[in-house]
Parts: C-alpha cells; sequence; structure tokens
C-alpha cells in the first residue's frame, strides 16, 4: 500500500515520529497501526516493517514511551503483551482497572465524577489510567475502542510498584498527567468560541493522536461517531451536524461513515484556532 508522491508530511510529532535511517534519505514513521518508510528525496510512502519489527517500532515510537530510555523502555515493556481490540471493545471500567498504553487507535475514556461524566478521546501516547496511578481513591474511568486499537496493559497494582522505584518513569508519568490536564484546556473547554471552531480545534488534535492513512490527503479520522464528538465537546449531537454542515461548506471537511477527510489542515488549524505542540499538517503542503 502506497500514496501518491508528496501526499504525506511529518515532522517529528506523535503518529509522525521517525526511527534512525535505514538508509540514506529513508526513515521510517507510525501511522494508525502500520509502520511506514517514508523517502525524503521522493516523498513516495511505502510499507517498511512487518511483524515483530513493525511491534518494536510501535513501542520505540510511542511519545510516553519514547520519554523513557532505551534501556529502560526494553526492560519495562519485555514482559508485557500488545493487545489488540476492535472497535467497541471496553478495555476499562468494571471488570478491568488494568493501566493501558495507547500503542496505536482511538480510545474513548468516560470519568464520572458524582453526576457529572468528562468524556476525552484519547490516541497514541495516552497512558488510560495515569491519574488513579497517583491517586488510588479516583474511580475507574470506563474506555472503550473506536477503531482497532493496539495497547500495552500493565496491573495498576504493578505500575505504581514500578513507579516507586523508577524516576524516569515516574517523571514520564508526570508529564502525561500534565498533558492530559493541558489539553483538557487547550482543546476541550473552550466554550467561548463558535461550536465549529471548537470543532475543528478537536479534529486537529485527534489528528496528531488517531489519523489512519488516507490515499487522498494522506491521513484521515476513522472512528469516533458524532455522537462521541459531542460527548466529548459537552454539546448536543445537532450542534454537531450543524458544525459539520459549516465545516463541509467551507471545504474544511468530508464525512463518512465515522471517517472525516481534511482537504487542507492548514486552514482547519487556522480556522479552529488551536496551535498543536507541532503544527504537523498535510493536504496543502
Amino acid at each position: 500500500m502506497g500514496f501518491g508522491e508528496g501526499s504525506l508530511v511529518f515532522d517529528g510529532s506523535g503518529l509522525g515520529r521517525t526511527m534512525p535511517r535505514p538508509r540514506s534519505g529513508t526513515q521510517h514513521m507510525v501511522l494508525g497501526n502500520s509502520v511506514y518508510t517514508f523517502d525524503e528525496e521522493t516523498g513516495r510512502v511505502g510499507h517498511g516493517l512487518s511483524g515483530h519489527r513493525a511491534m518494536r517500532a510501535l513501542i520505540d515510537l510511542n511519545p510516553f514511551l519514547s520519554e523513557l530510555s532505551r534501556r529502560t523502555r526494553h526492560g519495562f515493556t519485555s514482559s508485557l503483551v500488545p493487545r489488540s481490540s476492535g472497535r467497541n471493545a471496553q478495555l476499562r471500567g468494571s471488570a478491568s482497572s488494568a493501566v493501558h498504553i495507547v500503542l496505536s487507535g482511538c480510545v474513548y475514556e468516560e470519568s464520572a465524577y458524582g453526576e457529572d461524566a468528562t468524556v476525552r478521546i484519547h490516541g497514541t501516547g495516552a497512558v488510560l489510567g495515569v491519574a488513579e496511578i497517583f491517586d488510588p481513591t479516583l474511580p475507574t474511568p470506563t474506555a472503550r475502542c473506536l477503531n482497532h486499537t493496539i495497547t500495552l496493559a500493565v496491573p495498576i497494582t504493578r505500575m505504581r510498584s514500578l513507579a516507586e522505584t523508577s524516576t524516569s518513569l515516574t517523571a514520564a508519568l508526570g508529564k502525561m498527567l500534565a498533558d492530559q490536564m493541558v489539553t483538557g484546556e487547550r482543546i476541550y473547554n473552550r466554550r467561548s468560541l463558535p461550536p465549529e471552531q471548537r470543532l475543528a480545534g478537536l479534529f486537529v488534535h485527534l489528528l496528531d493522536r488517531c489519523a489512519v492513512p488516507c490515499a487522498t490527503y494522506g491521513r484521515m479520522l476513522e472512528g469516533p461517531s458524532q455522537t462521541d464528538l459531542a460527548d466529548a465537546l459537552s454539546v448536543s449531537r445537532a450542534t454537531i451536524e450543524s458544525a459539520l454542515v459549516t465545516l463541509r461548506r467551507l471545504e474544511l471537511v468530508t464525512t463518512g461513515y465515522r471517517q472525516y477527510r481534511f482537504p487542507d489542515e492548514r486552514e482547519l488549524v487556522s480556522f479552529g484556532k488551536v496551535r498543536t505542540p507541532y503544527q504537523t499538517v498535510t493536504g496543502s503542503v
């Protein structure tokens, strides 16, 4: 599977992290559940790794795990078995409180505190259960997959024990928790903006965490329903439907069944009024 020349451009963030070059001018990058080779000279993208090597790349390029040294990372993950889950599979909740490190995919997480519920959509690099590692009194949120998702599951008691003995792991977990807090303010809690701009900003964020390959524009989103997006932004489904009408009219998005494609990510970023950490954009590039 490959894409047209110049169809993908990545600059090192989240889903586009690169490995050491296998040969001059060629890099490895992760997109969705696959590892691709990217030729810097021609712009062509093709499959590069498969099987065990591809899984090792998903681990080494994971934004959370890459915060650890190679030795610590390999020691930590060597006894863990990747778990592949399909759409609607439940990862956490009443049946399981294990911590999940998301290697790829898109996950819907709902946290209930009293009568209020908070929904977040997570992707590559997320650590589901990070807050409970530091505070055992917190209730376990429910988490379900929105598409094909690969995670590393760790019993929460073991994760707490490891964090107590590894300062680098504790630091990485703390950084992940801080990132989730910042994302909440930067993406989800912008209630002063019109719904179509809030939705555009959420799309920009999810493209950096949950994108899958797209033959037309390089990458796209797949999995979240309009109801899922409405829950994440704490608005009604009718509000999301209206916002999508506006984004389609502005030619910022085309939609299919649980699919969202973006003809020009630069314009999406501008309209959504949100700055991504790396400003990774495709489409018009």
